[in-house]
Protein backbone atom coordinates (compact mmCIF):
# COMPACT_ATOMS: atom_id res chain seq x y z
CA UNK A 1 0.00 0.00 0.00
CA UNK A 2 2.95 2.70 0.69
CA UNK A 3 4.04 1.49 -2.82
CA UNK A 4 0.71 2.54 -4.36
CA UNK A 5 1.29 5.56 -2.03
CA UNK A 6 4.51 6.03 -3.68
CA UNK A 7 3.55 5.69 -6.84
CA UNK A 8 0.12 7.96 -6.66
CA UNK A 9 2.60 10.67 -4.98
CA UNK A 10 5.07 10.07 -8.29
CA UNK A 11 1.86 10.00 -10.55
CA UNK A 12 0.81 13.71 -9.04
CA UNK A 13 4.18 14.83 -8.96
CA UNK A 14 4.47 14.22 -12.36
CA UNK A 15 0.73 15.50 -13.24
CA UNK A 16 1.79 19.08 -11.10
CA UNK A 17 4.99 18.68 -13.78
CA UNK A 18 3.23 18.27 -17.00
CA UNK A 19 0.46 21.21 -15.10
CA UNK A 20 3.00 23.40 -14.67
CA UNK A 21 4.41 22.86 -18.57
CA UNK A 22 1.10 23.06 -20.05
CA UNK A 23 0.80 26.04 -17.72
CA UNK A 24 4.00 28.04 -18.92
CA UNK A 25 3.17 26.63 -22.62
CA UNK A 26 0.15 28.73 -22.19
CA UNK A 27 1.83 31.50 -20.62
CA UNK A 28 4.14 31.35 -24.03
CA UNK A 29 1.67 30.70 -25.91
CA UNK A 30 -1.06 33.76 -24.89
CA UNK A 31 2.68 36.01 -24.90
CA UNK A 32 2.73 35.14 -28.77
CA UNK A 33 -0.73 35.50 -29.13
CA UNK A 34 -0.19 39.18 -28.01
CA UNK A 35 2.88 40.02 -30.09
CA UNK A 36 0.69 38.80 -33.04
CA UNK A 37 -2.43 40.52 -32.09
CA UNK A 38 0.14 43.90 -31.78
CA UNK A 39 1.55 42.98 -35.04
CA UNK A 40 -1.36 42.06 -36.64
CA UNK A 41 -3.01 45.76 -35.12
CA UNK A 42 0.47 46.99 -37.00
CA UNK A 43 0.21 45.74 -40.06
CA UNK A 44 -3.40 47.02 -40.44
CA UNK A 45 -2.44 50.80 -39.24
CA UNK A 46 0.53 50.05 -42.03
CA UNK A 47 -2.22 48.51 -44.62
CA UNK A 48 -4.59 51.58 -43.79
CA UNK A 49 -2.25 54.39 -43.82
CA UNK A 50 -0.79 52.73 -47.50
CA UNK A 51 -4.74 52.94 -48.36
CA UNK A 52 -5.60 56.55 -47.27
CA UNK A 53 -2.34 57.23 -49.00
CA UNK A 54 -3.00 55.37 -52.39
CA UNK A 55 -6.26 57.06 -52.32
CA UNK A 56 -4.93 60.67 -52.19
CA UNK A 57 -2.18 59.92 -54.49
CA UNK A 58 -5.26 58.67 -57.04
CA UNK A 59 -6.96 61.53 -56.58
CA UNK A 60 -4.06 64.00 -57.20
CA UNK A 61 -3.87 61.72 -60.31
CA UNK A 62 -7.15 62.16 -61.59
CA UNK A 63 -6.82 66.28 -60.72
CA UNK A 64 -3.66 66.41 -62.52
CA UNK A 65 -5.76 64.46 -65.90
CA UNK A 66 -8.57 66.90 -65.66
CA UNK A 67 -6.12 69.50 -65.50
CA UNK A 68 -4.20 68.04 -68.84
CA UNK A 69 -7.52 67.51 -70.49
CA UNK A 70 -8.45 71.03 -69.73
CA UNK A 71 -4.93 72.36 -71.04
CA UNK A 72 -4.93 70.17 -73.96
CA UNK A 73 -8.52 71.62 -75.17
CA UNK A 74 -7.64 74.98 -73.78
CA UNK A 75 -4.39 74.20 -76.36
CA UNK A 76 -6.61 72.69 -79.07
CA UNK A 77 -8.99 76.03 -79.12
CA UNK A 78 -5.73 78.29 -79.43
CA UNK A 79 -4.35 76.28 -81.85
CA UNK A 80 -7.64 77.06 -84.23
CA UNK A 81 -7.49 80.22 -83.39
CA UNK A 82 -4.08 80.62 -84.62
CA UNK A 83 -4.02 78.39 -87.76
CA UNK A 84 -7.16 80.85 -88.39
CA UNK A 85 -5.23 84.02 -87.73
CA UNK A 86 -2.50 82.34 -89.66
CA UNK A 87 -4.31 81.39 -92.54
CA UNK A 88 -5.52 85.42 -92.48
CA UNK A 89 -2.25 87.04 -92.17
CA UNK A 90 -0.91 84.45 -95.06
CA UNK A 91 -4.17 85.82 -97.38
CA UNK A 92 -2.57 89.13 -96.36
CA UNK A 93 0.51 88.64 -97.41
CA UNK A 94 -0.23 87.46 -100.84
CA UNK A 95 -2.63 90.35 -101.44
CA UNK A 96 0.43 93.02 -100.19
CA UNK A 97 2.85 90.47 -102.52
CA UNK A 98 0.06 91.07 -105.43
CA UNK A 99 0.07 94.62 -104.29
CA UNK A 100 3.41 95.26 -104.65
CA UNK A 101 3.84 93.03 -107.89
CA UNK A 102 1.30 95.60 -109.65
CA UNK A 103 3.02 98.85 -108.09
CA UNK A 104 6.12 97.50 -109.28
CA UNK A 105 4.69 97.03 -112.95
CA UNK A 106 3.10 100.47 -112.58
CA UNK A 107 6.47 102.01 -111.23
CA UNK A 108 8.40 100.51 -114.20
CA UNK A 109 5.23 102.38 -116.76
CA UNK A 110 5.68 105.22 -114.94
CA UNK A 111 9.20 105.36 -114.84
CA UNK A 112 9.06 104.08 -118.61
CA UNK A 113 6.93 106.52 -119.17
CA UNK A 114 8.70 109.61 -117.41
CA UNK A 115 11.65 108.74 -119.47
CA UNK A 116 9.85 109.02 -123.21
CA UNK A 117 8.43 112.28 -121.90
CA UNK A 118 11.73 113.53 -120.89
CA UNK A 119 13.11 112.52 -124.19
CA UNK A 120 10.24 114.25 -125.96
CA UNK A 121 10.75 117.67 -124.34
CA UNK A 122 14.70 117.34 -124.44
CA UNK A 123 14.15 116.36 -128.20
CA UNK A 124 11.69 119.54 -128.17
CA UNK A 125 14.20 121.68 -126.86
CA UNK A 126 16.74 120.79 -128.91
CA UNK A 127 14.54 122.08 -131.85
CA UNK A 128 13.50 125.00 -130.96
CA UNK A 129 15.12 128.20 -132.21
CA UNK A 130 18.21 128.95 -129.77
CA UNK A 131 17.83 125.44 -128.78
CA UNK A 132 18.57 124.33 -125.36
CA UNK A 133 21.56 122.23 -124.46
CA UNK A 134 21.02 119.27 -122.72
CA UNK A 135 21.44 119.90 -119.12
CA UNK A 136 20.43 122.78 -119.11
CA UNK A 137 17.36 121.48 -117.96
Amino acid sequence: MLQDLDQVAARVGQVVQLSRRLMAERESISARLRTTETERDNYREQFQAREDEFKSITQRLDNHEQEVSEIRAQARQENVLLKTELEAAQKEIAQLKADLSKARTELSGLQEGARKARERVEHVLANLPGGVVKGAE
